[in-house]
């Protein structure tokens, strides 16, 4: 068996990693994906209170966007719903773009052998991280793969964008989510990207980091904010059928995100 701690210091970026073995173009490359019939359910959570926001829970076919402000619990919500489809039988993919996959955190919150359930790429650059998503479509393939997750989808996109040419990276980050939605419409599959964000100078608004473009190719859009030490709240912004403005709560513990028992009025 393949040590765990040797896997992490190994320098492939775009190596998957099995630790148990171890101008939008979006429209135009999505519309000629083939129509499939639903064979998967959606993703339910172990807190009854991320199931019930998510309408059952995590909408299969469609990119899931999380974002929210550095410590709002973006890859702590990425590793609940990794446990969850794990827990299913289904295998995780999980790109990592900043480090922050944790295999002590994953263990507390699963039985150790379920690393063999997942994946995990680590792309060093966003041209890596560009190799990487092409990648998924034959990877899909091969494995029983029932959750893709890319946290974040933007912190490499941030980096290339202060060295190269804005038109060419955001066209590039616009491949890449074409790639991401067709593939969560071919496997009938969640796919989870989690966001950075920034404020605009003139409302003081949050703002999506990249804009427009994981606006557009996310279905399902959610805030995340932190309400008080190891407490946070999610908001819909954006859902095909789900009211907006719809907030939970939960809690982050040792196990993983449960529910919230304190009654907000907010809530």
């Amino acid at each position: 068996m393949t040590n765990i701690r040797n896997l992490l210091t190994k320098n492939n970026p775009n190596e998957i990693k099995d630790y148990h073995n171890n101008n939008y173009i979006m429209p135009s490359l999505y519309l000629n994906t083939p129509e499939k019939l639903t064979t998967h359910t959606k993703l339910a959570f172990a807190s009854e209170n991320l199931t019930e926001f998510f309408g059952g829970g995590l909408e299969p076919g469609v990119i899931t966007n999380i974002y929210g402000e550095a410590g709002a619990a973006k890859t702590s919500f990425a590793l609940e719903a990794a446990k969850s489809c794990i827990n299913n039988g289904n295998k995780v993919i999980f790109i990592d773009t900043e480090g922050g996959f944790s295999v002590e955190r994953f263990c507390q919150m699963n039985n150790k052998e379920k690393l063999e359930m997942l994946f995990l790429i680590e792309p060093k650059n966003f041209k890596d991280q560009d190799k990487a998503i092409i990648s998924l479509e034959e990877k899909v393939k091969e494995h029983d793969i029932g959750l893709i997750i890319i946290d974040s989808l933007v912190s490499l996109y941030r980096l290339e964008l202060q060295n190269g040419d804005i038109q060419s990276t955001n066209r590039m980050l616009s491949a890449q989510m074409a790639t991401l939605m067709r593939i969560a419409k071919d496997k009938d599959i969640p796919v989870i990207a989690t966001n950075q964000v920034y404020s605009d100078f003139e409302t003081g608004n949050l703002e999506l980091v990249g804009g427009d473009i994981p606006k557009y190719a996310s279905k399902c859009l959610v805030l995340l904010e932190k309400i008080e030490w190891g407490k946070r709240k999610m908001t819909m912004i954006k859902h095909r059928c789900l009211p907006e403005g719809k907030k939970t709560a939960f809690e982050i513990k040792n196990e993983g995100l449960v529910d919230y028992k304190k009654k907000l009025g907010i809530f």
